[in-house]
């Protein structure tokens, strides 16, 4: 069986007690069934169809997946809605206001001099330009992020939460990057983002 994000979070012994089969009976009855010329809602239309009684819509979507990735139809990262997508998350001890502050006031340390986080607003960084889409303060930054070369923006999101332990989580996520070499260059590139902003922090 090849291995793939999905089926590695999610253990055959797991998915057998929720859905009465492991991973490799899985992937065969959908073998059978005819799924590897099928794409992603055709594979949950037919779990529910065929497999409602075992399967909730959460396992359906969870199985689709491991399908896909297990089969070479879909590349690890790769989701149907938002294509290839990153995300990656920090902590600090430090309170929402004063990350927020931080990340509005001091944009060089992730995104670039000079920019304006105001909706509607567009930028121009050496790495990238767009567009600030939402600005919630003390919540969350969405924005466009287009490098030169690429022929459709991706969404970067930048959100912060409160954790268990009293710090404030920094989610950086981007979504609709073209492939997964960008997700690669991408993950590294927001990895190195956070560690500023953690450093700036402290």
């Amino acid at each position: 069986m090849t291995k793939g994000q999905m089926l590695d979070r999610i253990s055959s012994d797991s998915l057998r007690e929720a859905t009465g089969k492991d991973w490799d009976e899985w992937l065969e009855t959908l073998d059978a069934a005819g799924a590897a010329d099928w794409d992603h809602k055709e594979i949950v239309a037919y779990l529910k169809r065929e497999h409602g009684d075992t399967t909730t819509g959460w396992w359906r979507q969870s199985l689709t997946v491991g399908y896909e990735q297990a089969r070479g139809k879909r590349v690890v990262g790769e989701t149907a809605a938002a294509g290839f997508e990153v995300g990656v998350r920090r902590s600090v001890a430090a309170s929402e206001d004063d990350v927020w502050e931080l990340l509005t006031s001091r944009p060089e340390l992730w995104l670039g001099e000079g920019v304006a986080f105001r909706k509607g607003e567009r930028y121009s960084v050496p790495e990238a330009s767009g567009e600030i889409r939402v600005v919630k303060p003390g919540d969350r930054l969405r924005l466009t992020w287009q490098p030169e070369g690429w022929a459709a923006p991706a969404t970067l999101q930048f959100a912060l939460s409160r954790s268990q332990s009293g710090k404030t989580t920094i989610t950086a996520h981007l979504e609709k990057l073209p492939d997964a070499r960008a997700r690669d260059t991408m993950r590294e590139h927001l990895r190195e983002a956070l560690d500023r902003i953690v450093a700036a922090v402290s």
